[in-house]
């Protein structure tokens, strides 16, 4: 009985911390994009990819679930932080939920925004043969034909006058093949560029 009660509180707080969880919302900060639009040319999967549709998936993603454990903290030596300082906050604080990319890639290759859920789906196992349906990537490419893999974006961090960014963001094209790491970009004469003072990258 006393198991019982204790699983029937897990179940409960599981239960309270869905129902407030916050539900994905739209991603409409509208100079992010062409943050990310400086970004993508140097993607390996963009690069990789011949005619078909780039894929960047819809649902922003922190940093922290890619490869070894990423935090925008370690990997920004003290200098650029320092100078960062207000825009790595707000990557903190934005990055907090899960927003969803919206259409709004400009200067870029054609592109499709797909779900994390439709990406995830293809390299899903059989839940009853317990086994992979097929090999994922094969499967992937199968859908989404020279594509060169699929992106993922973090929300960007900006200071107060949006001169500064911090994003993170990252390609998968392979089983060992992909990239993702931390960028600082600075806004001068009115356009993006990446700065240096990011120290850690991730690789497959």
């Amino acid at each position: 009985m006393k198991l019982v009660r204790e699983a029937f509180v897990v179940l409960l707080a599981v239960l309270s911390i869905s129902a407030t969880a916050p539900k994905p919302e739209p991603y409409n900060v509208d100079e992010a994009y062409p943050v990310y639009g400086v970004l993508l040319p140097y993607e390996e999967s963009y690069q990789f990819s011949g005619k078909g549709k780039i894929v960047i998936q819809q649902g922003t993603v922190s940093g922290l679930s890619v490869g070894p454990r990423m935090d925008v903290e370690a990997c920004t030596d003290p200098g650029a932080k320092r100078i960062f300082r207000e825009a790595i906050d707000d990557f903190l604080r934005m990055n907090k939920q899960t927003w969803l990319l919206q259409p709004r890639f400009e200067d870029t290759k054609p592109y499709e925004i797909v779900s994390r859920a439709g990406i995830e789906a293809l390299f899903n196992r059989d839940p009853k043969a317990g086994k992979k349906l097929s090999d994922g990537w094969k499967a992937f490419y199968e859908h989404h034909p020279d594509s060169g893999g699929y992106h993922v974006m973090s929300a960007v961090g900006f200071n107060k006058d949006k001169t500064k960014a911090v994003v993170h963001s990252g390609s998968s094209c392979g089983w060992l093949c992909g990239r993702w790491r931390f960028h600082l970009l600075e806004k001068k004469d009115g356009k993006w560029h990446e700065v240096p003072g990011v120290q850690c990258t991730t690789m497959s």
